[in-house]
C-alpha cells in the first residue's frame, strides 16, 4: 500500500516490517504500528499469506476455545470471514486468494472496543481487497 493509503488508516507507514520472524519461513507479509490513538505503538495491523484450501478448511483448523467466528462478510463479491479472539484485543479478516489466505489481523492494546479492532480489520481488508488476486 502506498503511504497515503496507510495514513488514512491511521497507520505509520514508516513502522512497516516483515512477518516472517526468521530467513526462510513461508509466511509472507507485512506488519504496521497504528500511529494514532491510546496504545498506538503497541498496536499493530499486519496482513499475511499463507497456503489454505478454503475458509471452510481455515475455520476448522482454527476453531478454538479462544475464536469466535462471526457472520462472513461480503466486499467487492467476495467473501470475507471474520474472526475475533475471545481476550477481544484481536480480530482478523480472512480472504480466499488462489489457493492461499490472505490474513489481516489487527491487535489492539488499550480501550477500544471488539467491535471497533473488528470494524479495523474490515477496513484494511476493504482498502487492499482489490490487489489480493482471485
Amino acid at each position: 500500500m502506498r503511504a497515503d493509503e496507510l495514513e488514512k488508516l491511521g497507520v505509520d507507514p514508516a513502522s512497516v516490517r516483515d512477518a516472517a520472524g526468521t530467513d526462510g519461513q513461508t509466511l509472507r507479509g507485512c506488519i504496521w504500528n497504528y500511529s494514532t490513538g491510546e496504545g498506538s505503538k503497541q498496536s499493530r495491523v499486519s496482513q499475511i499469506v499463507g497456503n489454505s484450501p478454503s475458509l471452510a478448511a481455515d475455520k476448522a483448523l482454527n476453531s478454538g476455545p479462544s475464536d469466535i467466528w462471526l457472520a462472513d462478510r461480503a466486499i467487492e463479491d467476495r467473501v470475507v470471514g471474520l474472526v475475533r479472539a475471545s481476550d477481544g484485543y484481536s480480530c482478523a479478516t480472512y480472504v480466499q486468494s488462489g489457493r492461499a489466505a490472505v490474513d489481516t489481523i489487527v491487535s489492539v492494546v488499550g480501550k477500544v472496543s471488539p467491535s471497533e479492532i473488528c470494524d479495523r480489520a474490515l477496513e484494511f481488508t476493504r482498502a487492499t481487497i482489490s490487489k489480493m488476486p482471485l
